[in-house]
Parts: C-alpha cells; sequence; structure tokens
C-alpha cells in the first residue's frame, strides 16, 4: 500500500450529524413509508390482490430508527458522546433506501435475503427468507426492494470513496502511474473464476446478488438487478471506476450519485409504488372458462338469496359477494375498455355447465357474452344493453361485447413456444393447454381464477427456463371465482 492512495481520502470526512437535524428528517421518512403502508393497505382490500406485499421491515426498521434518535436526544449525552452516538445512525441509508423506492413501481417486498444455493433437502430455486438467521450465510443475497411486480431487485449502498480507497488501499490496490496496466486487467473475462473474498465489499455484493437472481426466476427469467452507488460518482477516480467495471461485469445495472434520476415527492410517487397489475396487460384479452363462468354468474349480478339446497360453494360465494361485489371491483376495472377472446375450447365448456346448471338469466348472459346461438346476430351496441338489463352494476365505459371465440390449436403452436411448453402439455390438460397456450403463442394476457394452474405454470417455467428474448405466459389472477348458481335440483 502507497502513501499517495492513502493521503488521496484524509480530506473526505462527512463530520458527525447533528441529532435534531437527525430527527426532523427520519420524521419526515416515517410518515412518508406511514402514508405508502395506508395507500397499500387499502388497495391489497380493494384489488384482492393474491399475495401481500411485504412492507413490515420496511416500516419496522424505519419506526425503531426513529425511536434510536429520540432515545438519543433525550439521554442529554455531553455533546462528544451524543455525535458519537449520532454517527452510528442508519439515516443516510434509509433515506437513500426509501428514495430508491420511490424511483422505482410495483413494489413487492424490502430487505428480503434470496439463496442461490440451498442444502439438500432444501429447493433449489425461488427460495427466499426474512432478514436475519440462517439467511445471513454466504448462499443468499440481500435485496433492499423488490420492485416491478418482482421484475427488478434494488440494491441500495452508501460507500463512500473514503471508505472504498482505505478498503482497496487494505488490499493492495495502488493509484500512481505504475498500476494503470494492472487496472487496466482488473475485470477477468470470467468473474466467477475469481475468489469473493479478494474483492470489497459492494463487488462481492453484486456478485452474490447476480448469483441469487440466477436462482430465483421471475416469469422464467432472471430479476433485473440495479445497484444504486449514492455516495459513488463514476469518471471522477480510476480506482472507483475499476470497481464499478468489475460490479458491470456480472450483468448488473449500477447507477451512481452523478446518474441517478430526481426523486418524486410521495404524493406524485405513490401510484406507481402500488401493485397495479392493469399495467401489464396485453391490450387485447384471452377470457378462460373460470371468468366467462364469473362473467355470467347470476352471484356476480345482483344480490342472489342462500337456498338450504345450495353447494357449500356457492353458499360461500353468495356471502363473498356480500362483503365485496367481484364485478364492480376487480374484473370490470381490469377488462375496463380491453377487447376480449376466448378459445373455442373454453367456451365449449362454458356451455357445456351452462347447459347443465345454469339458470335462465345466466344463459341468457352466455349467449349475449359470445354472440351465440339466438343472439349470433345481434349488434354490439344492443347485446351492450340488454347485457345491462341483466345486471345491478353498470359495465365498464366502452365496454367490448361480444368475446370473439378462435380454435387454440394447440398442435400446430406447441413447436412456436419454449421448450417448457412440451414439457407442461400433458400436466395441464386439454382444456387449460388450449386456454393458456394460445394466449401465450398470441402475446395475449390470459384472464383466470384458476390460481392452482397459474402457479403450475409458473413453476414449469422456472424450472426449466427461457432463452433470451422469450418469456413466459402472462397471467392475471384474479383472487376469486363465482360458479353458476345452479338451478332446481342440484343438492348438496
Amino acid at each position: 500500500m502507497t502513501d499517495s492512495l492513502a493521503s488521496s481520502v484524509q480530506a473526505m470526512d462527512l463530520g458527525a450529524p447533528d441529532v435534531d437535524d437527525l430527527i426532523e428528517r427520519c420524521k419526515t421518512l416515517h410518515e412518508e413509508v406511514e402514508q405508502y403502508v395506508i395507500a397499500v393497505d387499502t388497495s391489497q382490500r380493494q384489488a384482492k390482490i393474491p399475495f401481500q406485499v411485504e412492507y413490515r421491515t420496511l416500516r419496522s426498521d424505519f419506526k425503531n430508527e426513529l425511536a434510536f434518535l429520540q432515545k438519543l436526544k433525550s439521554a442529554n449525552h455531553p455533546p462528544e458522546k451524543a455525535r458519537h452516538y449520532a454517527v452510528s445512525s442508519n439515516l443516510l441509508y434509509y433515506e437513500a433506501l426509501w428514495a430508491a423506492a420511490k424511483r422505482s413501481s410495483g413494489l413487492l417486498a424490502f430487505r428480503k435475503y434470496f439463496y442461490w444455493n440451498r442444502q439438500k433437502g432444501q429447493a433449489k430455486n425461488a427460495t427466499s427468507s426474512y432478514k436475519g438467521g440462517v439467511s445471513k450465510g454466504k448462499t443468499s443475497a440481500l435485496v433492499d426492494i423488490v420492485a416491478a411486480d418482482g421484475m427488478e431487485w434494488i440494491r441500495v449502498s452508501t460507500t463512500s470513496e473514503k471508505r472504498l480507497l482505505f478498503d482497496l488501499a487494505k488490499m493492495g490496490w495502488q493509484n500512481d502511474s505504475d498500476s494503470d496496466s494492472e487496472m487496466e486487467d482488473a475485470v477477468p473475462s470470467n468473474w466467477e473464476d475469481e475468489d469473493d473474498d479478494d474483492q470489497v465489499e459492494i463487488v462481492k455484493s453484486a456478485r452474490e446478488l447476480a448469483r441469487a437472481a440466477r436462482a430465483n426466476p421471475m416469469r422464467g427469467h432472471a430479476p433485473k438487478v440495479r445497484y444504486v452507488l449514492t455516495r459513488l460518482a463514476s469518471g471522477r477516480l480510476k480506482e472507483v471506476d475499476m470497481v464499478l467495471d468489475k460490479m458491470r461485469a456480472v450483468g448488473i445495472i449500477v447507477e451512481c450519485a452523478n446518474e441517478i434520476p430526481g426523486t418524486p415527492s410521495v404524493q406524485d410517487a405513490l401510484p406507481n409504488l402500488l401493485v397495479d397489475r392493469s399495467r401489464t396487460l396485453s391490450k387485447t384479452l384471452n377470457i378462460d372458462c373460470t371468468i366467462l363462468l364469473a362473467l355470467i354468474s347470476d352471484i356476480s349480478h345482483g344480490e342472489c338469496e342462500i337456498l338450504d339446497w345450495y353447494p357449500g360453494e356457492v353458499r360461500a360465494q353468495i356471502l363473498e359477494e356480500q362483503k365485496e361485489k367481484l364485478l364492480p371491483t376487480h374484473l370490470y376495472p381490469a377488462i375496463a375498455s380491453h377487447p376480449m377472446v376466448t378459445t373455442q375450447e373454453a367456451a365449449e365448456q362454458m356451455n357445456v355447465i351452462v347447459d347443465t346448471l345454469a339458470t335462465d338469466a345466466e344463459k341468457r348472459r352466455a349467449n349475449l357474452l359470445l354472440a351465440q346461438r339466438d343472439c349470433q346476430d345481434m349488434a354490439p351496441t344492443d347485446i351492450l344493453k340488454e347485457w345491462q338489463t341483466l345486471s345491478d352494476h353498470p359495465s365498464p365505459p366502452s365496454f367490448q361485447l361480444p368475446i370473439r371465440v378462435f380454435p387454440a390449436h394447440v398442435s400446430s403452436r406447441i413447436d412456436t413456444l419454449p421448450a417448457a411448453a412440451k414439457k407442461m402439455q400433458t400436466e395441464l390438460g386439454e382444456l387449460n393447454a388450449a386456454i393458456f397456450f394460445y394466449g401465450w403463442a398470441e402475446g395475449l394476457t390470459t384472464l383466470s381464477s384458476n390460481r392452482a394452474r397459474a402457479k403450475q405454470i409458473e413453476r414449469f417455467i422456472n424450472e426449466v427456463g427461457l432463452k433470451d428474448g422469450q418469456s413466459g405466459p402472462h397471467v392475471w389472477l384474479c383472487g376469486e371465482s363465482r360458479s353458476l348458481i345452479a338451478k332446481c335440483g342440484r343438492r348438496k
């Protein structure tokens, strides 16, 4: 280690922070996070999202930080001791984390560990754990923010140039002219050939994130990893740029202090931070059989009396509908003005169920929905007008009926889909393969309430994987289903 590298960091000292200032900043941070939590809870109740946003670690950390600072102030330590304690505050990091979150969208989790190598007997892929415990081993990576509906991981670092240069000096890096050629060769052709223990902390962390992302695919692809360095600028010091190159070599995005875009206010950012699955819907929607039935069910369209001979499932759905209306709360907002299609197989399955169980009103809605049988010559405006007379709920402006019906042609489409399709075809069965493969091949979002099949597809995609440029089927999963009310005679 040379004196020249150490001397370049002597003036890089931010000094001790003021406790009162830290408390005010932390209060602002805490208030914004509480606004976000309230919005998330409200959104999840209304949208019936089939998973919960994991914000509790973030909320707890920020609350504890504020309590620590307030306790520090009330302790009336001598100024020097108070400054010593204040330096240990994590507020700078929490501010950076929250700012990065506000520049993101579709937040799913905070401060979460993901594994890339599980012990024998444990699942190989798609495994994660909360902060703490065994997740602190060398086979896991900490993700500060899981964003973009799970497709982006964000890690935030407040490492300073001073800290980084000292770490490099400790490892033997030199910043004189004789070392220029050494630094030019610092990034290997294959970073996995290097020992992580020989790297500075942020390079180690970048490599851990890259491994974990590969082991935890989302829709067949590793999540995009973004590493935000709030106190390191690119293009200023060659030693810093060398470290940045090592981080980028693992395939992640590195965002330096001089590249970070402006941070919006919490009011402006809030709509984007909430999970909104409608943002990712295709222009035309593929409707599966479960949603076709939900759209025509009497339960979805008005008050239904619970009769003593109704099956338990129907009784439960009527009670659920009394608390939360499926059409105006979930299906209509998602469908909006999107054109809709369905497969011949899904339509035929719906008609089999309709012919067996449906009430007269449900039969009529089925014919209107698909413009079939005695409705096949009706104009769309007439279909919509009659549809509305059969419902207590107004349909969306520009609601597009009828749903167009197309044959799936699975046998001719299967060869155009990724390899995972062939592996899952038998397990899905003819009907579900026709529905989901049609949407997949056409690049359409499939609306479904078939949770088991959606999870099955996700598991196959993640196990088999996808090649660059390929994508898995996009499924919008409804949290609730609706059966036909059933004509008289259906028994428990």
